[in-house]
């Protein structure tokens, strides 16, 4: 049996994705000790006052399956759905389970019951649209929860967190009519919104040259020793 995991072991790369019924689903890398074995931890949170937050651990093997099913996710077919559902089951006996869809994919995360927290289940509505990235996310994860177990990263003692630079009012106050204004526009989209308001803020958006040669390199890093290659 493995140990159970500390906080502090839990470490970035990670990615989170929040849906519109405010649930949050998170992937982080994780290494146990003293085997140093490699696992991608998968948390759900219901972020309502006093909602519940579970999470489970997978496998690099679940990490394949998982990868899997959701790079075919874009093909869903409804009259094979049931078949595609994915289902895994961690060594404490904690279940995720996804059900992909032509629109929207749905995580499934339950713990089951034990001596100190009652079962309980969240579930994370993914847009399709956003399979994508969390693919690469959970490839990066699990290759880089793979170096950790190996020793090609240095374990950092403490991660340090930049605080957040606080807007003053008058910022604040133009950015809050920039939203007001550009929403109003016949057409607006989230692009659109976003640009109203980096320009009331006096900030420079990336170039398409930058967003493609960051994109590039992510793909660069994946494709060197990730174990999703190939598929």
């Amino acid at each position: 049996m493995t140990t159970r995991i500390a906080q502090e072991q839990l470490t970035y790369p990670y990615c989170h994705y929040t849906d519109g019924q405010s649930h949050r689903l998170i992937l982080r890398t994780a290494v146990t000790e003293p085997d140093r074995r490699p696992y991608v931890w998968v948390e759900a949170e219901n972020l309502a006052f006093g909602g519940d937050v579970v999470s489970m651990w997978l496998t690099i093997e679940h990490v394949d399956g998982l990868h899997a099913v959701l790079a075919q996710a874009s093909t869903y077919d409804e009259s094979v759905g049931a078949r595609r559902q994915y289902r895994a089951v961690d060594h404490t006996g904690d279940v995720l389970v996804v059900w992909p869809g032509s629109t929207w994919t749905v995580f499934e995360v339950t713990r089951q019951a034990n001596g100190d927290e009652e079962s309980a289940t969240v579930r994370v509505v993914v847009l399709t649209g956003r399979l994508p990235e969390l693919r690469e996310a959970l490839a990066a994860a699990a290759e880089y929860a793979q170096r950790r177990a190996t020793g090609d990263v240095q374990e950092p003692a403490i991660v340090h967190v930049p605080k957040p630079r606080v807007l003053t009012p008058g910022e604040h106050d133009r950015a809050w009519h920039a939203v007001e204004g550009a929403a109003g526009e016949p057409g607006a989209d989230p692009g659109t919104i976003l640009s109203a308001v980096l320009a009331a803020l006096n900030i420079q958006a990336p170039s398409a040259e930058d967003e493609q040669a960051a994109s590039a390199a992510l793909r660069g890093r994946l494709a060197s020793g990730t174990p999703h290659r190939g598929r």
